[in-house]
């Protein structure tokens, strides 16, 4: 799963509509997976993945096979929302936010 996130961030640094969505947002996002936790940063249209953050703006917590399938676009944020599937701390503007990243930032499994 950490090479998928790795992917993940790699092709939405190369997607130029993705950069756009995100241009003028700026937060961190853990998204967490059994032991697993992928730290993000999101910085006015750049993705990273970074080390050394204690408090994140954002947490996504799920299993594995629910975290991968939002990551690869298979499902949408809100639907695996409404399955509690996931669960997100965040605003319902972040929220909105990141529904569209996922989608948009959607990956596919030929790529990992």
């Amino acid at each position: 799963m950490e090479d998928l996130a790795d992917v993940f961030v790699r092709e939405n640094q190369t997607k130029g509509h993705v950069g756009y969505l995100l241009r003028k947002s700026t937060f961190s996002l853990i998204i967490q997976a059994g032991n697993i936790k992928i730290p993000l940063q999101i910085s006015n249209g750049e993705i990273k993945k970074v080390s050394r953050i204690k408090k994140f703006d954002i947490m996504i917590t799920g299993s594995e096979e629910a975290i991968l399938s939002i990551i690869a676009g298979k499902v949408k944020l809100r639907e695996a929302l409404s399955r509690k599937d996931i669960a997100i701390e965040a605003t319902f503007r972040k929220k909105l936010l990141l529904e569209s990243f996922f989608c948009l930032g959607r990956i596919s499994y030929e790529n990992t």
